[in-house]
């Protein structure tokens, strides 16, 4: 490969306690906790809004619960709470989530889902920046590592300003693909072989009351929820169903990987979103095969969008009105944490004396589940990176067991996991310490402040 040889002097915009470096869910979450526990805190975000996957391509929330449906006689517990849940709450008073509600059918894979209004959700999430006295950069891009020996002291920016640095007390790597980690010599492996990306879309126009009329009548429908959204006729908030079933989508879908697709309602008429596209083993750290799954999934979505119109009742007079900002990834680089969470630790419900968040839910339910509805503890040492000091990490880049992972990575996890490694890091600018030895006992106590569920 040809190279080219600089030499920089790279100027330094901000000194802070915590950088936080990308603004998905558990990145927003963090910083947020960071700034109510006191630390001066910047977040960095390549898009222009804050929110990552959950919405640009996640859907709606899982798993504030545990999966009580799928075990008659257990009780519903919210695990989820502190930060993410008071944004649940915020968002419900002003009338701009459903809140909680619980599955009428499929609830043997997720007992209650979560949904929100994506564009009011941007606004708060802002608005809870701002609360916290939270720095925010947008449309910038972490491009390297400051280190001093193994000891991490800051990132590499570049956005509309140019290359520029930013030094802080403690990195959070919440980027999803492990960016930083990987710029500061973290050991990691890559995952991405293992899973799919995807690329959900909208459709405006969608007469819901007659989509499911026709579902029903073909034995399609595998999730559903129905209520009050304002209509006098659509009542249709969460839906999934088997396309395949129709000889019309079956050799298309199988070629391509579609699967689905599962989806939800917010508003009368829209089809908000719909999952189900997908491409195996694509890297999403390389910049061509990125760009190229990117494509293949746009023409895709639209393909699969023309043929429910064509095709499929409730859609005749519908069209795509939202496509995500990118692909949905899953998994890509994996950072080699002190813990790694297995399999067996989380369907067996392990607890840890470090234990930061507490968790109830499964991506591959009913088929891998929490034994008797309970829920598992991820300790603090399973965000702490080997081999680098300064930084922490949260998000899909941790566990590296695929069966594992697929619990761990959910969106409300994420954001758990956010709130953990924001407290801890502004913890350890406040006493003076490096967040790997930070007293955890001191850690759960904060987080207990911050009204996160660590147990009865």
């Amino acid at each position: 490969m040809k190279t080219i040889t600089e030499n920089l002097q790279t100027p330094v915009r901000e000194e802070c306690d915590v950088v936080v470096c990308g603004g998905g869910t558990a990145g927003f979450i963090a910083a947020v906790a960071a700034g109510r526990a006191g630390a001066k805190t910047i977040l960095i975000e390549r898009f222009g809004y804050i929110g990552g996957s959950m919405i640009n391509g996640a859907g709606p929330l899982h798993s504030f619960f545990n999966l009580y449906k799928a075990f008659p006689g257990v009780e519903p517990k919210q695990v989820i709470r502190g930060i993410p849940g008071e944004l649940i709450e915020r968002m419900q008073a002003s009338g701009n989530s459903y809140g909680h509600l619980e599955q009428d059918k499929g609830g043997n894979y997720d007992s209650r889902i979560t949904l929100m209004d994506w564009e009011e959700f941007k606004d708060l999430a802002f608005t809870m920046l701002e609360e916290a006295g939270v720095k925010v950069l947008l449309h910038t891009m972490v491009a390297g590592a400051v280190m001093d020996g193994d000891q991490l002291t800051g990132v590499i920016i570049e956005g509309k300003s140019g290359r520029e640095a930013i030094l802080a007390k403690t990195v959070i790597d919440t980027t999803g693909d492990g960016d930083v980690a990987a710029f500061a010599g973290a050991p990691f492996i890559k995952k991405h072989e293992t899973t799919t990306v995807g690329f959900p879309f909208g459709m405006t126009g969608v007469d819901m009351t007659r989509l499911v009329e026709f579902l029903r009548e073909h034995d399609m429908i595998n999730q559903i929820i129905e209520g009050d959204k304002g209509s006098e006729t659509d009542h249709v908030i969460r839906l999934g169903f088997e396309l395949k079933k129709l000889p019309e989508f079956k050799e298309f879908m199988e070629k391509e990987g579609i699967w689905g697709p599962l989806g939800f309602s917010y508003h009368e008429g829209n089809f908000n979103y719909i999952n189900g596209c997908a491409l195996k083993s694509v890297d999403a750290t390389d910049t061509q095969i990125f760009s190229e799954a990117e494509i293949k999934l746009r023409h895709q979505a639209m393909t699969l969008a023309h043929m429910l119109k064509e095709h499929v009742p409730g859609f005749e007079k519908a069209y795509v009105s939202w496509t995500p900002a990118s692909i949905g990834v899953r998994y890509t680089r994996v950072v080699e944490c002190e813990h790694d969470m297995s399999l067996e630790e989380i369907v067996n419900g392990a607890r840890f004396d470090d234990e930061v968040m507490l968790y109830g839910f499964h991506d591959c339910a009913p088929r891998i589940m929490i034994k008797d509805g309970g829920y598992y503890g991820i300790p603090y040492r399973a965000l702490i990176p080997k081999k680098v000091e300064g930084l922490l990490v949260a998000g899909r880049l941790i566990t590296s067991e695929w069966d594992a992972h697929m619990s761990t990575r959910n969106t409300a996890s994420c954001m758990a996991q956010g709130q953990a490694v924001g407290v801890a890091a502004a913890l350890a600018a406040r006493e003076g310490v490096l967040v790997r030895n930070l007293d955890t006992d001191l850690l759960r106590k904060e987080l207990l402040k911050q009204k996160v569920y660590l147990g009865d």
